[in-house]
């Protein structure tokens, strides 16, 4: 098992970040990932335009997961109409 950061931007609207926030939950336990920890970085304004939002709500999810899972998550994740952007990134020690 690996540390990863699994960096998430989701849509500003609470209704949506609240829906987001289970969805990547459920996707990190139904692939074997343990969430060690998040980190809420509120609402911020996104550097351009992404799917034509202009703000986009943070959290990082710390999470163990096997190596060859890492790029599953990221892919799957990729798919969720409630997030912005996702990116998986090895955390070293």
């Amino acid at each position: 098992m690996r540390h990863y950061e699994v960096a998430c931007v989701f849509r500003a609207e609470d209704e949506v970040f609240a829906r987001g926030k289970e969805t990547v939950r459920n996707e990190l336990a139904g692939l074997g990932a343990t969430i060690t920890g998040e980190e809420d970085m509120g609402q911020r304004t996104l550097a351009y335009p992404v799917k034509k939002e202009t703000r986009g709500h943070y959290l990082v999810f710390m999470a163990d997961m096997d190596p060859a899972k890492a790029r599953l998550i990221e892919e799957a994740l990729k798919l969720k109409t409630e997030l912005l952007k996702v990116m998986v990134v090895n955390k070293e020690k």
